[in-house]
């Protein structure tokens, strides 16, 4: 009883830490560049074929596969921040449609590239760790350090570095952070690396745990949406929380509900948040 509780704690936690991960950078472009990244569920998947061809095609250590992923996907977001939505900051209807652009491309070409077929990466650390008489999976639990651990250092990262609270700032009043000295265009940039970053290890985690295929775009979207609505803009912490609160539903949810009702809850959540609380439960109106 305390293995299988154990087992559904570090569960709930690895799923919420990895949409954490995701939201976090959706919130961090649309914090700072007033954009509503909606091609952010398109890289998470894109992330985890990146990681899969680095690991099984290439034949590269694990580990290193996820720090490539990581890497190729901020250097993806260093282009698409500067070719495609810098030139249309300020213009929430060009750059809304510019996203939707982006989705398409990213999952034609996926889907061109890889087919429909679904693919599946083997575990980081297979086996199970004992601790008493309690059993827990090792790979579920690493993965739940390790994004856990990154959330800590980005969290402090924003709320005590120089540029962190440039982002800050930019997100609460742009005008007058222009007017402070600080850059914006290199803080907007910032932004969507670490964005691209952040969902880069989520992607590439996730083919660990989860099947890849080109419809996790579209549900992690959801998944992200539903977090950042939850949470409300422009506090660190609800993100976190929105993230759990989410995560449990995802991980709990199969026990009492058939599958399929997964993505009814999450888009029942969105719009009964969106009718109560507008502002979510932490933050401003979204």
């Amino acid at each position: 009883m305390a293995s299988q509780l154990a087992g559904h704690i570090i569960n709930v936690l690895m799923i919420s830490s990895i949409y954490v991960l995701a939201a976090l950078g959706f919130a961090l472009v649309f914090g700072v560049m007033r954009i509503m990244n909606f091609a952010h569920g398109a890289l998470y998947m894109v992330s985890g074929y990146v990681c899969y061809y680095f690991w099984m095609v290439l034949g590269l250590n694990p580990w290193g596969s996820l720090l490539l992923t990581m890497l190729v996907m901020a250097l993806i977001g260093v282009v698409l921040e500067r070719f495609c939505f810098r030139p249309f900051q300020g213009d929430f209807e060009k750059a809304t449609i510019m996203a939707i652009i982006l989705v398409i491309i990213l999952k034609t070409g996926t889907d061109l590239t890889v087919g429909p077929y679904t693919k599946r990466l083997p575990s980081l650390i297979p086996g199970v760790l004992e601790i008493g008489d309690v059993r827990l999976n090792a790979d579920r639990l690493v993965i739940l350090l390790v994004c856990a651990g990154l959330l800590a250092m980005l969290t402090l990262f924003i709320q005590k570095s120089r540029a962190g609270l440039s982002m800050l700032a930019i997100a609460e009043d742009r005008e007058a952070a222009a007017l402070q000295g600080i850059n914006i265009n290199r803080v907007s940039a910032l932004a969507f690396v670490l964005g691209c970053g952040l969902v880069g290890l989520a992607g590439g985690v996730m083919g660990t745990v989860f099947v890849l295929h080109v419809g996790v775009a579209d549900i992690m979207l959801i998944r992200i949406i539903a977090v950042v609505i939850l949470s409300g803009i422009g506090t660190i912490g609800g993100i976190w929380a929105g993230g759990i609160i989410v995560g449990a539903l995802d991980a709990l949810g199969p026990y009492f509900l058939p599958s399929a009702a997964s993505d009814l809850v999450s888009l029942g959540l969105i719009i009964l948040i969106l009718v109560v609380r507008p502002r979510g439960f932490f933050g401003q109106e979204v």
